[in-house]
């Protein structure tokens, strides 16, 4: 027994090695059809639902109109973080470049306003000024802007203002801005008579800030830049994401800038651009204590309209029948004539 016992043992031993390479086998066979299918699925997955490099998967700073998150509750639902193809999306969008980097925004939305000939935009406009400075506002204004020759024509759509209409073109009356006034209010001449002043007297007279020649889009991202510039690390960014300008108002890009006190009038500024255009939409500027200083908003902005010579015509000029373009709106909005600060309408301070 014990002879015959020993003879068995090692073929015993040979199948159970075999037995157990089999197994180790089909396991290693299993495992690479696993890995295969795998691989093929999430390819077919990539195929069928390519990353877009002109838009992140991760817009948290640009909501849909239609989503009821606030900006920040939106941010918040996003993943910590994201693989490269997904957080570094080329800097063409601009709605993107804004949260990215603020300043490279603020250029790109600059250089985008220099290249603009001509358009149209409804303005709205409320001022700290005067020979005895008081908030003033808010005006609402038809603008109609060309580049070149410099040329602006404005008009005054509150009825309770005295101002009708006034424009100015580089080269042309004298370099005089002209304006027709609602009702007769000396030493001015009564409607339908043309007024004449230099660029500077309405400046001098607190009715405005800036002379006409100041006026644009682009020239307002050019002072932004230039006092940036100036600031260097006395002054601080801050993307605040995207917002309601006012109750009602557009959603629009929020920057807010804040410089060191150094004596200036508004060190804190509120900065807005509409979405997708990444243009202008208004801004807010306050003083040291907090006490606004001026409030603009931008809206309906029409580039590359195409304005011409008869454009820049005060209405009297063009005979009583001339009309409005047909794009040009008779009646502002209710949510233009709110405050673009959030404070409530422009009629309160």
């Amino acid at each position: 027994m014990h002879a015959n016992n020993s003879s068995h043992t090692p073929l015993a031993g040979r199948q159970t090695q075999r037995l157990r390479l089999r197994l180790r086998l089909a396991a290693l066979a299993a495992l690479a059809a696993a890995v295969l299918v795998v691989g093929c699925t999430a390819q077919g997955s990539r195929r069928a639902e390519p990353v877009s490099t002109d838009q992140p998967a991760a817009t948290a700073t640009v909501p849909e109109e239609s989503s009821s998150e606030t900006p920040a509750s939106a941010a918040a639902s996003q993943p910590a973080s994201l693989s490269t193809s997904l957080a570094e999306p080329a800097f063409s969008n601009l709605d993107d470049l804004a949260a990215r980097d603020p300043r490279a925004f603020l250029e790109r939305v600059a250089s985008r306003c220099s290249d603009l000939p001509d358009y149209t935009l409804r303005f709205t406009r409320t001022e700290r000024r005067g020979l005895i400075p008081r908030l003033e506002g808010p005006e609402h204004i038809e603008v109609w802007f060309r580049r070149r020759p410099f040329s602006l024509r404005m008009k005054w759509l509150n009825e309770d203002l005295k101002f009708g209409e006034s424009v100015y073109v580089e080269g042309r009356h004298d370099n005089m801005v002209r304006f027709v006034t609602r009702w007769w209010s000396p030493p001015l001449a009564p409607p339908p008579a043309i007024n004449r002043v230099d660029l500077l007297t309405p400046v001098l007279l607190g009715e405005s800030k800036r002379p006409l020649t100041d006026f644009g889009l682009e020239k307002t991202m050019a002072r932004i830049l230039a006092t940036l510039d100036k600031a260097g690390s006395g002054a601080t960014l801050s993307y605040l994401g995207v917002v309601e300008r006012e109750a009602g108002g557009p959603r629009v890009h929020h920057i807010r800038v804040e410089y060191a006190p150094t004596g200036g009038k508004a060190p804190s500024q509120d900065l807005y651009f509409h979405l997708g255009s990444g243009l202008p939409a208004g801004a807010v500027l306050r003083t040291a204590v907090g006490q606004l200083d001026a409030a603009y908003a931008y809206d309906d902005i029409r580039p590359d309209v195409g304005l011409r010579d008869e454009d820049f015509l005060l209405e009297v000029e063009r005979g009583a029948a001339a009309s409005e373009p047909a794009d040009a709106p008779a009646t502002m909005p209710a949510a233009a004539a709110k405050r673009p600060d959030g404070a409530g309408t422009l009629d309160s301070p």
